[in-house]
This record gives structure tokens, sequence and C-alpha cells, in this order.
């Protein structure tokens, strides 16, 4: 915000004698002046610099700053991408050659894999990986292939975790291997997300939403008014927000009921919920961080 303050006229002599008085008193203080504007100025600097960076940092996090910082050390950059286990304990970040694991009791992991496209935490905690064309599976501080399934996009739910692959193939697959539910989406390839308890899972693809029981894949009978942007799961499992392309109105769903109703607002960035807790946690500098509830 700025203001400015409106010159105040009178008379030429008055206006020359007063000229004249202050030009003989503003000519001593210009030191201090030029001193104090310089502190001023290097105070705004390291004010705007400093301290939104301190704020927006990975690890100054209230959550998720200690793993954070464990997995800055564990994998250099680039990193690709991450996942959060259900209860905030574990957090992985995976680049181009490995993966690297954290967890809150101060254990870490690095693991060599090349080709890593995408990973998530199945409800048990338990870690997975589609790396070279393989899904893969956290057993014994290793990653071993599951199958012969080559998926694209991962999510966690709460009796294993959702596979799908470039052909539009959605398998369910339990913490052991086995394969729960499978169907075939109309459309390759697809955005998948699991809400609260990992009970309901949402496939977004151009505008197209999809919606199941997590673990089983049964579909569910509601029906999104509009063509979909983005999608929120909120603290009710069977309850989701969504926002309609292209920045269109938004609608909360009942996925159980099959009902909708419009919606105030929606949040201006993409936040996943946690399975086993009330936190939304968003991508920053290739780090998961805290997201304001929805």
């Amino acid at each position: 915000m700025s203001g400015r303050e409106s010159p105040v006229t009178g008379g030429r002599k008055g206006a020359r004698a007063a000229a004249r008085q202050v030009r003989a008193l503003g000519a001593r203080p210009w030191p201090l002046t030029i001193a104090i504007a310089v502190a001023l100025g290097l105070l705004v600097y390291v004010t705007t610099t400093s301290l939104p960076y301190l704020i927006s940092s990975p690890t100054a996090d209230p959550h998720f700053g200690a793993l954070n910082d464990c997995l800055t050390r564990a994998l250099p950059a680039p990193r690709l991408g991450w996942a959060v286990s259900p209860d905030a304990s574990r957090v992985a970040v995976y680049g181009p050659q490995a993966v690297a694991l954290c967890e809150r009791g101060g254990g870490s992991r690095r693991l060599d894999v090349v080709g890593t496209l995408a990973a998530t935490f199945g409800g048990d905690n338990r870690l997975w990986v589609s790396a070279g064309g393989r899904l893969l599976r956290e057993e014994q501080g290793a990653l071993r292939p599951v199958g012969d399934f080559a998926p694209v996009s991962l999510a966690g739910h709460a009796s294993g975790v959702l596979a799908l692959d470039e052909a539009g193939q959605l398998v369910s697959v339990s913490p052991e291997g086995g394969v729960l539910g499978q169907v075939s989406l109309p459309w390759p390839g697809g955005r998948l997300s699991v809400g609260a308890a990992g009970a309901f899972a949402a496939v977004l693809s151009e505008g197209a939403l999809r919606l199941y029981d997590a673990r089983t894949l049964a579909p569910m009978e509601t029906q999104a008014p509009c063509a979909v942007e983005s999608v929120w799961w909120l603290d009710v499992p069977e309850r989701l927000l969504i926002g309609c392309a292209p920045s269109g109105p938004a609608y909360t769903l009942d996925v159980r009921a099959g009902t909708q109703a419009p919606a105030g607002s929606r949040p201006a960035t993409p936040a996943r919920r946690l399975l086993g807790r009330a936190l939304y946690v968003q991508g920053c500098d290739g780090f998961p961080c805290t997201a304001p509830a929805p």
C-alpha cells in the first residue's frame, strides 16, 4: 500500500522564504538521512528475501520439516516426486536414479532404482514404487517386483495400492501382491486419488471423473455435474470437492449417496488428504509440505 500527501501553496515571497529555510535546515541532516535510508533498505531487503524463504522452506514445515531435512541429505536434486505414508510418519522422494526414504524416528534409507515414475504408501505404511516398467514393493529394506504389471500412476488405499497403466488398466493390489479388483478405463492414463480412510478412489482424465470402491474397484454411481478440473477429498471418507473446468464453480459430491451440492469456493492449489490423518499435503520444491484444508 502507498499514500501521497498533497502540496500546500501560498504567496511567492512566503514560498521563497520557506524554500530558503528548508534548504538551510536540510543541508545538515543529509548524512543521517542517507544512513537511515540505507539501514531501512537493508532491513526491507532482508525481510522480503530471507523471511519468506524461511516461512516457505520445506525444512521449516510444521509437520514435515525434519523429514524434509533428512530427505535433502539422503537424495540431492534432482527430485521428481514424493509420497507420504497415511500416518505421516514416513516420507519418500524419488529421482532418476534412486528413491530416498526417511522416518520420523530418525531412520533413513536410499534405494538405487532407475526410471521411477510414481511412488505411494499403502494403508500399512509400506512403500510402493513404479520403476523400469515394474511394480515394486518395499520388503525387508529393499524394493522387490510384484507381478508383471507396468503402472504409470499409483495411489495407496486401506487394503493395498491402486496401479494404473498406460492402456487404462486399473488394478487394486493387496499388500501381499494379490489382485483385489480390476477395471478397464475408457481412456488411457489419468490422475489417481484416494480419500480419507482409503475407502474410495477417483480417476480424473481430461475432465472425466470416475469413482470406485478403492479395494474392489466396484464403480460408484455418483456423476459430476460438469467437466472436472480438480479434486479434493474431504475429511468425511465418502465426500469430495470438485472444481469445474475451466476455473468454474465448485461442487461437493457424496460418493456413497450419489448426491451433489454447490460449494461456496475451492482452494487455489491442489492438495492431497492423507488416509490416516486429517492432514492435507502439497508439493513445495520437490518435497511434501502442509497445505490448508479445503
